[in-house]
């Protein structure tokens, strides 16, 4: 294995073989959201995350719900 071999698994991002771990730019993708917003959510604890060593990670349950959340109910009139 050379350095280089190393270094490529290393920035390989961690998925789950379901795929239902994400960088903040796959949720930011995955919510047609900014990547900014994604990083104030989990800045402000808005959103539950992982962090696994220094990178964050984002369920895909846990965006699901945080979307169920924000709901607005439609007003009959």
């Amino acid at each position: 294995m050379t350095i280089l071999d190393g270094a490529a698994r290393r920035s390989a991002t961690p998925v789950t073989s379901s795929g239902d771990l994400l960088t903040a730019e796959q949720a930011a993708d995955y919510l047609n959201i900014t990547a900014h917003f994604v990083r104030r959510l989990i800045r402000e604890r808005r959103i539950p995350f992982l962090k696994v060593g220094r990178l964050v990670r984002l369920r895909r349950t846990d965006l699901e719900a945080y979307l169920a959340g924000c709901a607005v109910p439609a007003v009959r009139r």
